[in-house]
């Protein structure tokens, strides 16, 4: 079922599968220049689970964010989840998916009972990234949008995966170039101004699960393992050939490891909630 919720005038498009009453669903949270597409094949590894994937603001069909923070995306989550009368879910978030899960946690911890990081941590931008966030900002805001996007996924494949799957990965580009420039530009602010949430990750009395790509561009291998240090119940897997996007490069695997992460947190749900 495709749908969209309401944030003040903000519409946030979303899309529900198998969701049954009484059970919380899982929600996917797709990352940085993509949308609900992402999962599109993916899900088929879920076996069964009730899923809602949710086209973040300025993405997709989704609106532009009220501001650049990512407050403003978790937000969008919950309209969605508060028009489904949804009160408790379990959250998995590729990359920027996984900054707004952690958002998302930190206003609303109650409603959590899963929280996975898919290629994602909690810590803020250094200044270093911080200035390459402003330089993506200014290419884009000069037209080169289409530029812009080829280099970012460029980065996000293994060099064996983009020999062996080209076309993958430029319908993955051809898909970012057709994401709105102001949604892109607005992402980028919002990533440059998150604070560091490693005390949602020491807070949360549920599992967190772990996807760490070994080869990685993005997240340094040694720092992703420091991740896991944080939260008191961690579930942690170490994907050694996949870089940023396991989803495409080992999808059987990572949608499998997450539907046992699901089931795994399914006991901690509370019906009154």
């Amino acid at each position: 079922m495709r749908g969209a919720a309401l944030l003040g005038t903000q519409k946030i498009a979303f899309q529900m599968e198998g969701v049954a009453p009484g059970l919380p669903p899982l929600v996917l949270l797709h990352g940085f220049c993509e949308d609900l597409s992402m999962w599109d094949q993916w899900i088929a590894g879920l076996s069964g689970i009730g899923s809602i994937r949710i086209d973040l603001p300025g993405f997709g069909q989704s609106d532009l964010p009220s501001d650049n923070s990512l407050l403003a995306y978790a937000a969008a989550v919950k309209a969605v989840l508060d028009q489904l009368s949804i009160r408790q879910c379990i959250l998995v978030g590729h990359s920027m998916g996984g900054y707004t899960a952690l958002a998302f946690a930190e206003q609303w911890p109650e409603r959590v009972v899963g929280l996975g990081l898919f290629h994602s941590h909690p810590f803020a931008d250094n200044p270093a990234q911080q200035h390459n966030r402003d330089r993506g900002v200014e290419l884009i805001e000069s037209g080169k949008r289409d530029l812009y996007v080829a280099q970012l996924f460029s980065n996000l494949f293994s060099a064996e995966f983009k020999r062996l799957q080209p076309d993958l990965v430029e319908n993955r580009i051809s898909n970012g170039q057709t994401q709105s420039a102001e949604g892109i530009v607005a992402a980028l602010k919002s990533m440059r101004n998150r604070p560091d949430r490693s005390e949602v990750l020491r807070a949360l009395r549920c599992p967190v699960l772990f996807l760490i790509g070994q080869q990685d561009a993005l997240i340094p291998y040694e720092r992703a393992l420091t991740t896991t240090l944080l939260p008191s119940w961690a579930v942690v897997h170490l994907l050694m050939q996949v870089a940023h996007m396991g989803m495409y490069e080992d999808p059987e695997r990572t949608a499998q490891l997450v539907a046992d992460y699901y089931w795994q947190c399914l006991p901690l749900t509370n019906p009154r909630q």
